[in-house]
């Protein structure tokens, strides 16, 4: 069986809590490294709609950010909010030339797609206090194989 672990997202700079989730089994192999296109932001707005708050831009930049930590965590096969260089959410916004007023990241691993990474993300309080982050403004939201990251976050 096949074990991953949901991790209590990391806004900004705190650490997060993992605890293990079983995946279900899988006969065919991971797909290959994809980016969510158009349904990128549908289920994340309209999740935000149900919960009155207004929509999020995508952004090109926070785009990159996540999907550069989805790689980055699919290479290493390992979920984490740090990145193999050591680096937070917090340092992987600004060193990409983001004015960062607040943000957040939701990382998950998971067979199931984006319907089951955000159903991950929309069930845990912490991941879902972050979708609901009053002062973000804008989102990038990225796969790689199995492991998904969602970064959301607002300019100063």
């Amino acid at each position: 069986m096949f074990v991953a672990r949901l991790c209590l997202p990391l806004l900004l700079l705190l650490a997060p809590a993992c605890v293990p989730v079983p995946l279900p089994s899988s006969s065919g192999s991971t797909a290959p490294e994809t980016f969510v296109e158009d349904a990128r932001g549908a289920q994340l707005n309209a999740f935000r709609a149900e919960n009155g708050m207004a929509p999020l831009s995508f952004s090109p930049v926070l785009q990159e950010v996540a999907a550069a930590h989805a790689r980055d965590m699919a290479a290493r096969g390992e979920m984490t909010h740090t990145g193999s260089d050591g680096s937070s959410i917090g340092d992987r916004i600004q060193r990409s030339g983001y004015r960062l007023r607040a943000g957040a990241e939701n990382i998950a691993v998971t067979r199931g797609g984006l319907d089951a990474a955000m159903r991950i993300w929309i069930d845990s309080p912490p991941h879902r206090a972050n979708m609901l982050m009053p002062r973000v403004r804008e989102y990038g939201l990225a796969q790689s194989g199995n492991y998904w990251a969602m970064v959301v976050a607002g300019t100063r």
